[in-house]
């Protein structure tokens, strides 16, 4: 019984797994290392499901052989499939009470039932429970202190870059992009400058730091799909209506006087110490920042920035939920290799 429950659980986590991990795949054809990790564990699960489900058939199968055999004839030789070796085993009767003695030439003792199987399969599961809780419980202690607006005051805000389509913004880029645009006009002083910083990468015609400069300064990118701003607006308490009836329905566009932008940077460290340069060189203090992502990546942003001599605080951009398990899986893993790497 117990092996056909754990059969079942171990059904549903792959179906959950598949349901988190699959979706960047199928809807964008992303396959990175936090999918492919997310898959691999998904394997795992059903190949650990199969056969407790196996386990649990040849139990039943033995338990319903040994019923019907009770009595049988004496010196009578059966076979019957071990589970534990993998291979047939000849048990032979002794007498016409249904006893039976193993045939220890072949290397089969009995109903002796092994362990090793289960030992295996607890330091797979224990391995991959620390991977995610090692990631996890630091990610997300990030969260009890990013999104206070008073981290504004006085800050400059950099804007981590992401990926770029052609010259479009992906998903995630534009939820930055929107986070970045209501941290900006939530600065009643409209002191605040912003970094985007970003490189150019294999399938972008332009550089992440550029597309979000136009997609932030431009009215027409602005506007391509509001649905956007208004999830920004709803994560950070600006009431959407009343900042689009402020600006003609349009929504609001930055000065480009308040856009800076490092177009060097290929990975998070490159990001913001390029951008603690660039702020430096336009004389804007650099040593207290607002840094804008997604919420699975603030913590080792600010780490990064707080390594650099910098005080950093994070703001968080909205994420579709489809795109979370996958990306927030590769942030275990990079934090997992800079914990290994120092």
């Amino acid at each position: 019984m117990r092996h056909r429950v754990a059969g079942i659980i171990g059904i549903i986590i792959t179906a959950i797994l598949l349901v988190l991990y699959l979706p960047p795949l199928i809807l964008y054809g992303i396959l990175d290392i936090g999918n492919i990790i997310g898959l691999v564990v998904a394997a795992l699960v059903l190949v650990f499901s199969i056969q407790q489900f196996i386990k649990a058939s040849a139990g039943a199968a033995k338990r319903s052989y040994d019923r019907s055999q009770a009595g049988g004839t004496r010196g009578k030789l059966h076979h019957q499939f071990n589970h534990d070796m993998g291979r047939n085993t000849v048990l032979i009767e002794r007498g016409g009470l249904g006893k039976f003695t193993a045939d220890r030439s072949i290397g089969y003792d009995g109903d002796r039932e092994s362990h090793a199987g289960a030992i295996i399969w607890t330091i797979i599961f224990a391995l991959i429970i620390a991977f995610y809780a090692q990631g996890f419980v630091r990610m997300y202690t990030a969260l009890t202190y990013e999104n206070s607006r008073s981290t504004l005051s006085d800050s400059s805000i950099v804007v981590l870059g992401c990926g770029v389509r052609g010259e479009r913004p992906t998903r995630m880029l534009r939820e930055r992009i929107e986070a970045a645009r209501v941290a900006l006009i939530s600065d009643e002083g409209e002191e605040d400058v912003a970094v985007v910083t970003g490189g150019r990468g294999a399938g972008e015609n332009i550089t992440e730091a550029y597309c979000m400069q136009q997609y932030l300064t431009q009215q027409d990118k602005a506007n391509e799909d509001s649905a956007y701003f208004r999830a920004a607006c709803e994560i950070h308490g600006v009431d959407y209506d009343k900042v689009l009836s402020e600006n003609s329905g349009n929504v609001p566009v930055i000065d480009e006087s308040r856009i800076l932008m490092e177009a060097e940077a290929t990975n998070t460290e490159e990001n913001i110490v390029n951008s603690m340069q660039t702020l430096s060189e336009h004389g804007y203090d650099s040593t207290s920042l607002v840094i804008v992502t997604q919420r699975y990546h603030i913590y080792r942003a600010d780490r990064i920035a707080e390594q650099n001599g910098a005080e950093a605080t994070g703001y968080t951009a909205p994420i579709d939920w489809w795109n979370e398990a996958t990306y927030a899986t590769r942030e275990c893993a990079s934090l997992l290799y800079h914990a290994i790497a120092g």
